[in-house]
């Protein structure tokens, strides 16, 4: 019978924001994020908003016949600046939208053409 390889093909990375220092908590929770198939012992989160103070992150091992246990729940600061922007109150220019916000030079009125005199002028 061929012996079983329990080498470890590959790693399983989740992670979800949370409010909450400490363990994660069932109620009120965010769904776990899944990255699979990491191959190396490193890994880097990228394209993250942190809207949230914490983050939990577990990992598993897997190798070619069966996954492991999740580790146990790591909870990180995420030492993020929170705030949020009040269209209410900010400037006519800024247009203020729940994940960006965007400079419009007319002030949401469109193009608008003054009226007056045209200078013309002339070459000699």
């Amino acid at each position: 019978m061929p012996e079983e390889d329990s080498r470890i093909d590959h790693f399983v990375l989740e992670y979800r924001k949370t409010n909450f220092d400490g363990l994660p908590r069932v109620k009120d929770e965010q769904r776990w994020e899944l990255i699979d198939y990491i191959k190396a012992t490193e890994y880097t989160l990228s394209g993250l908003k942190f809207d949230t103070k914490y983050m939990n992150l577990r990992v598993q091992a897997c190798n070619k016949a069966v996954a492991g246990e999740y580790s146990d729940p790591v909870t990180l600061e995420t030492k993020a600046f929170v705030f949020s922007l009040d269209s209410t109150s900010s400037h006519l220019n800024l247009k203020v939208e729940d994940t960006y916000v965007e400079w419009d030079a007319t002030g949401g009125k469109g193009q608008e053409k003054t009226k007056g005199k045209e200078n013309k002028s002339r070459c000699f």
